[in-house]
Order: C-alpha cells, then structure tokens, then sequence
C-alpha cells in the first residue's frame, strides 16, 4: 500500500509498505479520506516535538473495518479513531484526561496513522474505547471532522463566555468555532487575512468578519464598543496573533489561545498591567472522551455545515503536494484518500 510518512524534521516521503499484519484483537481500517491537520505541518517544520519519526501521520480520518480479529468489531462498520491511546487505568483516564495520561500514545504521531490506504488499530485502543463506531448516515466527508470538532467542543466547555467572541483564523478550525459560538447564541466576529476564507466564514454565520489590518482591527474595536469579550485564537500564536488578540478583547475578557505555536514562542505580560486588565488567559487543546461523544452526537444530527470547508482532494500519491496545499492555506481543508 502507499503511505505518507514522516521521516524527519523537513522530510516527507511517499513509501510503499506492507498492508498491516493483525494480532489478535486488531481491526485493520481501510481509510475513506484523512484531513491533514496544522499539527502535521508544524511538526514537518519542526515547531512542535509530540512525534516519533518515521510515521505515518494522519489522525483525523474516517474509513471501514474490512478485518477484525476483535470480538466487538465487525467488517463493514464505518469509524474514525480517538487517536489519543492511553492507558485506561490511571487517574487521568479515569477522569477522562487521557490526554495527560504518562504512557499516552498518539496515532499518526508515534503509531501509523491515516495517510495511507489501511491503518491497523490496536487491541488496547479497542479495548480502551478509543475505535468510534458511527452510523452509515455519516458520510467520510463529514467523518473527518468529528476528532477537530470535538477538539472545538472541548475548548467551548471550558473557555469563559459572555456576549461576544472573536475567532482569529477561519480555517477549518475557526469555521467550526464560527457555528458552535452561533449555536450558542453569542455575537461572532472573524478576523481572517484571505478573503475567501472570509466569505466562507459569512456563509456559515459570522456577524461580522475583518481583515487583519490595522483598519480592520479598528473597525472591530469601534463596532464593539472596546473589544469583545472572548477571543479563541485559533491560529499559529505567533507574536503578532498574540498581540492581535490583546487588542480586539476587552477589559475582563478572556482570550482562549487554542492554536499551535512556533517552537520558542513566548508570551510575556507585565503582571502590574495583567492584574488591573482583568484578563483570563487560558490554552485549551485536545479533546475528551465526553467531547468526542458529543461530536459524534452533532455529526448524526447534522447540526454543522462541513460542506463548505472540504475544499481540495488529493491522492496518497500526491500526498506531497497535498502538504504544499495546505501549508499555502489554498482554500479550507485538504484531505488526501487511496
């Protein structure tokens, strides 16, 4: 089979590999379609250090069981992975933190992922309830989405809200946090560079959406008397997202740094200034076993519009091109499949 995988910092190879071998208690997936993720590209970079290269990467993926050596899994089901493989037993995956878990292993990150034709999912994932089983009424084009969506969710439950929030980015990520903030009734603004990310972000029910100009960032501060109460930056928090996002919050709000950094990235306040601005300063990332679920949930229900952020396609084969794609930032979301 063909495999996209991950050799070194700067070093990504189209491979012929053997199918997986099954051990007892292993499902072999056959993989629909795989989204490349923005931590895919940043460890390519070399900006972040949670991989165990050479690996096949890919983690928000969607497929078919076509074996199972598992007693609870059958050919034919459609599924996507929880690709965070913990232990099961210790006190963060009991309070379902496996993301803390000190034996966490990631699919696509230190386990062959989806950017290939078949994935093997261990027995301990299955076991562990970390293979999701949906429904055929879930198509593979909306599949993908539900490990990020849950992500989204994840961050919603524990970022502070009043009326008003600014997304900084309308890639996959921001567009997803564009309807969760719109199903939950706040006033929702965009600040987006490319303007056809804008317009995606308008059709999907942004109030408002701004460039990241100085003129636009003033718009926003006028039009919201100030600045907003929230800001998910759900960007690469380089210093000038950062900075970004101190100017469009206001006094008392808080600012949600949910995106990736480059490696080094510091973020500096005077604590004199940090004390009497009020700010609540968080980072959320990742999902929980309650989020997934939840995602799931919205998936069957149809309650987000991913048909606007699925935008480019590109075979295994071309998995290298796939990556310039996206780091480019060419339309939304790309995807690669067999």
């Amino acid at each position: 089979m063909k495999a996209i995988v991950f050799e070194k910092i700067q070093q990504l190879r189209i491979h012929e590999k053997p199918i997986p071998a099954l051990a007892t208690g292993d499902v072999l997936i056959q993989m629909d379609l795989c989204g490349i993720c923005a931590s895919d590209l940043a460890a390519l970079r070399g900006d972040v250090s949670d991989y165990a290269p050479p690996v096949v990467m890919g983690h928000e993926l969607a497929g078919v069981i076509v074996e199972s050596r598992h007693p609870d899994v059958k050919t034919g089901e459609r599924v996507t992975v929880n690709p965070m493989l913990s232990c099961g037993v210790c006190a963060e995956c009991q309070n379902d933190l496996d993301k803390y878990c000190n034996t966490v292993e990631g699919i696509g990150h230190d386990l062959d992922g989806g950017y290939a034709e078949y994935m093997r999912m261990p027995k301990h994932g299955v076991d562990t309830g970390k293979l999701i089983q949906v429904p055929d009424s879930i198509p593979p084009e909306e599949l993908l989405f539900l490990e990020p969506l849950g992500c989204c969710l994840n961050a919603m439950r524990e970022t502070f809200f009043k009326d008003s929030v600014a997304i900084l980015g309308a890639g996959p990520i921001g567009l997803m946090f564009t309807q969760l903030a719109k199903r939950a009734g706040l006033a929702t603004y965009v600040v987006e560079p490319l303007p056809h990310r804008r317009s995606v972000a308008e059709t999907l029910g942004a109030d408002l959406t701004f460039d990241t100009s100085p003129a636009g960032v003033a718009q926003l501060q006028e039009i919201t008397g100030g600045g907003v109460d929230t800001v998910i930056s759900a960007t690469t928090n380089d210093t000038s997202a950062i900075t970004l996002a101190f100017k469009v919050v206001r006094r008392g709000g808080c600012l949600n740094f949910f995106g990736l950094a480059p490696e080094g990235e510091e973020l500096r306040v005077n604590l004199e200034e940090f004390h009497y601005a009020g700010h609540k300063l968080m980072a959320s990332w990742a999902f929980s076993r309650a989020s997934l679920e939840e995602s799931k949930q919205l998936l069957i229900e149809k309650a987000l519009n991913f048909e606007p952020l699925l935008t480019d396609r590109f075979p295994i084969a071309q998995g290298l091109a796939a990556f310039d794609n996206a780091d480019a930032r060419r339309g939304v979301k790309t995807v690669v499949h067999p």
